[in-house]
């Protein structure tokens, strides 16, 4: 009997080895069939949507897909090219959780539908009015409703930061615009503050930084330099690079929610604190140095920037990630310890915790392929050549307003050359009344296209402008009815044949005329009301642009009149009111 016993052991053991192996692998194909049936499905809902279907016409002459034109236009930006590293940050964060997601059941859930529709509807106005930014937001939820539907809530939690995260990915290029010009108002503001507090004296005007004078050395205000706070200074450049470091940084080495909440809002301060920096490097090499060492040369309205300028938009980046270590070492202690690579377990501990396919598999990958298919078919019924409306002003400009007479301007050879080939039109007149008041008043007509025309605010400072102020008003008309327009504040400065240096101050009152006859007086405001007319009115506004200038004072910088520029506004603004009626067509229902 017991030499028996080890005699019976190995025949018992062996079955029962072999039916667990079996079982085992049983499992695991079945689950391994389940896991890629529900990524085929995400991935052919994402890729005939995203990468296949010819989308939006971009900056170019073809209509590409989204992920085509998105790759084209962060390229044709150098400012947006850190967009290209969040994808394979994406998949490194999704990889570095591959052991948690392969334990995970796949238990879709309904919900994901409503989140699956929404994306495909954004996405038909996306294609109807042709912007790449609604295909960037019905992608984005795209991603999370496939995720819901075929996943689940499990899933959806597990992979929550990396799909917030992928919001990186998609260059906000009206956002960075929107933001400039407060970032730079502030940037300035702060800038001053702090160069007078070191001694380095200088005066504010918007976002002009001068020097002060000093009667005692016979130096006039500006003699020794003169700044503007552009759109890269401001901060607005470094700013959403910054806010993904902070957010990546973050998530991988701080354990609590509020350390990383903290982390990420403190990139902003951070980004304005690293442009400080810039800024008093920037004007204290003006003042030891000489301008033409710290900022560089102006060749032709072309700002050619020095070794010591590109060297210093690098402190932008050390002092805020050097405030970001510090942040976060204040918050946990040596928090860099936690970037250690995941050691990754065995694939045999989880591999009885693959599901199987299930009928609710089958239907939930169903129901997304046929969404996806029926939204692609109803693209394909729209007409892709929309007809425009007939403007809502007439080139036609009056040689009489008032008591202004008028004179009509040609047009430049630059301007022809750069509006022309996008059916641009323009008209220019130039009026003078008794009082030697000038005012010079444009007509924009945008070409049948989308974004044919541009903001004052991005030209006028390429033409050596700088802008003091920006407010938008209403000037009623005669007729009753009110232009809501946008007034800017503007100098700029330049050295007469004595040497002397002399300030231009003037005034640009401008909006925007749609087909019906109304007016916007934000750039972005006329974009979203012609998306929105499009989508619900079927209107495609043919848009204008009203632009009128009032030359304000010339003379030696701080011997400006206070009031001739309130004078200016009221003359320009009265001016308006019996300018506008002759311009603006009425729309027949009125």
């Amino acid at each position: 009997m017991s030499s028996s016993a080890p005699d019976t052991a190995p025949a018992t053991d062996a079955p029962a080895d072999t039916s667990a192996e079996g079982a085992s692998t049983g499992t695991a194909r079945q689950g391994l069939d389940a896991r890629w049936l529900a990524l085929g499905c995400f991935t052919l809902c994402l890729v005939l949507l995203y990468a296949v279907w010819p989308y939006q016409n971009w900056q170019f002459d073809e209509r590409s897909s989204i992920l085509s034109g998105w790759f084209r236009s962060v390229l044709r930006d150098s400012e947006w090219t850190f967009c290209l590293v969040v994808p394979p940050i994406v998949a490194y964060l999704v990889w570095k959780q591959a052991d948690q997601l392969r334990a995970l059941p796949l238990r879709g859930s309904w919900g994901g539908v409503g989140l699956v529709v929404l994306a495909l509807l954004v996405y038909w106005m996306g294609y109807k009015v042709n912007t790449g930014y609604l295909g960037f937001f019905s992608a984005h939820t795209m991603v999370l409703g496939l995720i819901l539907l075929i996943g689940g809530p499990q899933w959806t939690r597990a992979l929550f930061f990396p799909w917030l995260f992928l919001t990186f990915m998609w260059p906000l290029f009206p956002l960075e615009e929107r933001l400039a010009f407060p970032l730079r108002m502030l940037t300035a503001n702060l800038s001053a503050k702090l160069l007078n507090l070191l001694h380095l004296d200088v005066i504010r005007e918007g976002t002009a930084l001068h020097s002060a004078s000093d009667a005692a050395a016979g130096i006039a205000p500006g003699e020794r330099f003169q700044l503007d706070v552009s759109e890269p200074c401001s901060g607005i450049r470094s700013l959403f690079s910054l806010m993904m470091v902070s957010a990546l940084y973050g998530y991988l080495v701080l354990k609590s929610p509020v350390s990383r909440l903290i982390l990420f809002a403190s990139s902003i301060p951070l980004a304005v604190a690293g442009n400080l920096v810039r800024m008093v490097m920037l004007t204290a090499g003006s003042y030891w140095f000489g301008s033409e060492f710290a900022v560089g040369r102006n060749i032709d309205g072309h700002q050619e920037m020095s070794t010591f300028h590109s060297l210093a938009g690098y402190a932008v980046f050390a002092v805020a990630l050097g405030g970001m270590f510090a942040i976060c070492s204040l918050l946990e202690g040596r928090h860099w310890k936690r970037l250690k690579t995941k050691r990754r377990s065995s694939r045999s501990a989880t591999a009885l915790a693959r599901p199987s396919i299930t009928r609710h598999l089958l239907a939930s990958c169903g129901v997304a392929l046929v969404l996806c298919v029926s939204c692609l078919a109803w693209c394909s019924t729209l007409n892709l050549r929309p007809q425009f409306a007939d403007p809502g002003v007439t080139l036609d400009l009056p040689l009489r307003v008032s008591a202004y007479q008028g004179r009509p301007m040609e047009i430049t050879t630059k301007e022809k050359e750069l509006l022309n080939p996008e059916g641009v039109e323009l008209a220019r007149t130039a009026y003078l009344d008794a009082r030697r008041r000038e005012i010079i008043a444009t007509i924009i007509v945008g070409g049948p296209g989308k974004r044919t025309l541009h903001r004052p605010e991005v030209c006028l400072p390429g033409q050596g402008w700088s802008i003091v102020d920006s407010n938008e008003i209403t000037i009623p008309l005669q007729d009753g009815r009110n232009v809501h327009a946008t007034v800017l504040r503007l100098l700029r400065d330049r050295i007469d044949a004595d040497g002397q240096r002399l300030r231009f101050r003037g005034l640009n009152i401008y909006w925007y005329v749609g087909s019906d006859g109304s007016t916007v007086a934000d750039f972005y405001g006329h974009v979203t009301q012609g998306y929105r007319d499009a989508i619900l009115k079927n209107l495609n506004h043919r848009w204008s642009m009203v632009s009128v200038f009032t030359p304000v004072w010339e003379g030696p910088v701080g011997r400006e009149d206070p009031f001739e520029e309130l004078r200016a506004l009221d003359d320009t603004k009265a001016f308006i009111t019996e300018l506008a009626p002759q311009l603006m067509i009425l729309p027949p229902e009125s």
